[in-house]
């Protein structure tokens, strides 16, 4: 017998069964949802009902099939989607990946600029938390920009908190910064 590998169309767990799986609707191990084994199911006979029974016997009722589900169409923007299918449920908008990468680019500005991080930082997490919602939300797994998303809200939290650190510091300690500032430029003067 042959056997027919698969993967999970949610996750992308790797699934195999022998020929009698062909047109059978199994559940994936990992994430759940419905894996649909390609070819058509043959009506009546089982692998293990191959062979003729002896005399008395009668053949096992065939497993039903469960009915086709509609597959839901994946439209990566609205101007994809055709002028009818607007108002259509089973239809999924596949989020965009600008909102992670408006996350991360804020992140990194954070980062390079040096009082950025009071701008940038709040921008990244901003953007990063939008991102990951929109991801949440999605039916395609894993959705694009969510890992955008959470590395540009992981540097947006990182260097919010390594500027108000800063700035305490800073406060705290303005009369000893001032002297140092001050003794820096008297010897440069002096040189």
């Amino acid at each position: 017998m042959a056997i027919i590998k698969i993967c999970c169309p949610k996750c992308g767990q790797k699934v195999s069964g022998d020929e009698s799986y062909c047109g059978r609707i199994v559940e994936c191990p990992v994430c759940s949802s419905d894996i649909r084994f390609p070819g058509e199911r043959k009506e009546g006979w089982n692998s293990e009902q191959s062979s003729v029974p002896a005399t008395g016997e009668s053949f096992a009722d065939p497993v039903p099939i469960p009915p086709k589900k509609e597959e839901k169409k994946v439209y990566f923007s609205v101007k994809d989607r055709p002028a009818g299918e607007s108002d259509e449920e089973d239809a999924t908008e596949v989020p965009s990946p600008l909102w992670g990468s408006i996350s991360i680019v804020s992140g990194v500005l954070a980062v390079v600029t040096c009082v950025g991080g009071v701008i940038f930082a709040p921008l990244a997490i901003a953007f990063g938390h939008t991102a990951l919602a929109r991801a949440r939300r999605s039916e395609v797994q894993p959705a694009p920009g969510q890992t955008l998303g959470a590395v540009g809200l992981t540097i947006g939290y990182a260097s919010l908190v390594l500027t108000l650190l800063i700035l305490i510091v800073a406060v705290s300690f303005k009369d000893s910064i001032q002297e140092l500032i001050h003794a820096i430029f008297r010897i440069k003067a002096q040189s």
